[in-house]
């Protein structure tokens, strides 16, 4: 019998084991391990340090932000859009001046003076100017196009003048066609367009203001967050450990509250500063300027009518309207009286302003008479003389006197915008270092308390 040695059998080998879902370090461990954390006073400090530290940083951010953010709209209101509006005010100015200027120096016999002349000349470089500033202050093409529109409208106008002015020496009547083409182009293309321009740059200086004057509430908000849960973690803290006081959280509080006093103090002098602005500089300026607006197109139009000999009905007409919207119910002058009228720095000029259109209103009457009665020399003489009771010397201190409040008002825009800088000076490096001790305060205090756990 033969026997076999049976070799026993190779063990088999154990099947490596597939690691369970969630059994290696993932989201859900991680997840528990935070879990499990808070359930311990170092990981509820930690997680209210975490909650403080993104509310410090989000209030310091974006009160730095905000504050910037005001200091260029500010800086924006007196060089962008608020040299735009300015150099669009005075472009329509110094245009209705000269036209005016214009159509009054060819009623002098033999050609206008060498002051009228002056005057005409002084008045179109200012134009010149106020439309160079402009079209370096324009944003949209809406705008742009109208600065170019009026670039290629005012050399017509100009040679329409000059023609006139060429033919008025010479005698010949035809000049007087030449005159009316030329404050016809003014009345009805050039004007109306410096018009808009002026419009839409007074509207972007409004939504400049606006966002000047605006709160800023997300500040306000994560700051006050802050303190609430400061002040919830200092309750919290005095129950846990029966202190009364976490120096580091006390001082993180201190500093918010600054940052919140500061952050307060500054938006709302900037916007009182701000409206004051407006209230008294950009309102009375505007007003001011329609003023002077409408007195230099109603001498325009009186000029056209004495050039018409009085026959030119429409150009009366004009006239009238022009007077109305100055002296009218309702009219510039009432509403500036009923603004400004308390005001001692603006109320005189305005009182005088006032009786100047008076008497130039009564005087017109006068001229119409003398022209539409053969009159014509003692109506132009009266008109354009340089007698006490003439029409120039009312018109020119009717200018003067709007002139006078003008500049009063101009200054205290500027004055207004000045403070409104001023009020802001600072703040934004003061918040940032305000938010950055108060997170360093916080941390430093809630720390000291995770190191006692783990001595």
């Amino acid at each position: 019998m033969k026997l076999t040695v049976q070799s026993p059998p190779a063990p088999t080998q154990a099947p490596t084991p597939t690691a369970a879902p969630g059994a290696a370090p993932g989201r859900r461990q991680r997840f528990a391990r935070v879990q499990a954390a808070l359930r311990q006073t170092p990981g509820q400090l930690r997680g209210i340090l975490v909650v403080l530290v993104v509310l410090i940083i989000g209030a310091g951010v974006t009160g730095m932000t905000a504050v910037l953010a005001k200091s260029a709209v500010i800086e924006e209101t007196t060089t962008q859009s608020g040299r735009l509006s300015v150099a669009a005010l005075q472009l329509y100015q110094a245009l209705s001046q000269a036209d005016a200027t214009a159509a009054s120096s060819y009623l002098t016999a033999g050609g206008s003076s060498q002051t009228t002349r002056d005057t005409y000349q002084e008045a179109m470089r200012d134009a010149t100017v106020a439309l160079t500033t402009a079209s370096g202050q324009v944003e949209t093409a809406a705008d742009a196009q109208l600065v170019a529109e009026l670039n290629a409208r005012l050399p017509v106008y100009t040679g329409l003048v000059e023609t006139a002015r060429s033919y008025n020496r010479l005698g010949e009547p035809i000049g007087a066609t030449y005159q009316k083409q030329a404050s016809t182009l003014m009345r009805t293309e050039v004007l109306p367009r410096a018009d808009e321009l002026q419009h839409n740059a007074l509207d972007q200086l409004s939504e400049s203001r606006s966002s000047a004057q605006a709160f800023p509430w997300i500040t306000a908000g994560l700051a006050a967050l802050a303190l609430v849960v400061l002040v919830w973690a200092q309750m919290w803290l005095s129950r846990k450990t029966n202190r009364v006081f976490n120096l580091g959280l006390v001082g993180a509080t201190v500093m918010l509250a600054l940052f919140s006093g500061w952050l307060a103090m500054a938006a709302l002098a900037s916007a009182t500063h701000t409206e004051r602005s407006h209230e008294d500089g950009a309102i009375p300026l505007e007003l001011l300027a329609e003023a002077h607006i409408a007195t230099q197109q109603a001498r325009a139009e009186e000029s056209l009518v004495l050039i018409a000999r009085g026959e030119d009905s429409a150009a009366e007409e004009r006239y009238a309207a022009q007077m109305e919207t100055l002296m009218g119910s309702g009219g510039l002058f009432d509403r500036l009286e009923a603004e400004y009228g308390d005001d001692p720095e603006i109320s005189d000029a305005l009182t005088a302003a006032a009786e100047a259109a008076s008497a130039w209103s009564s005087g017109h009457d006068a001229v119409i008479k003398l022209a539409t009665e053969g009159q014509y020399t003692d109506a132009v003489e009266m008109a354009v003389g340089e007698e006490d009771d003439s029409l120039t010397n009312s018109f020119n201190t009717l200018n003067a006197q709007l002139t006078e409040a003008t500049d009063v008002s101009a200054d205290r825009f500027d004055q207004a915008t000045a403070d409104a800088r001023r009020s802001l000076a600072g703040a934004a490096a003061g918040l940032a270092t305000l938010a950055l001790l108060a997170l360093i305060s916080a941390a430093v205090g809630i720390q000291m308390r995770v190191s006692e756990y783990h001595a």
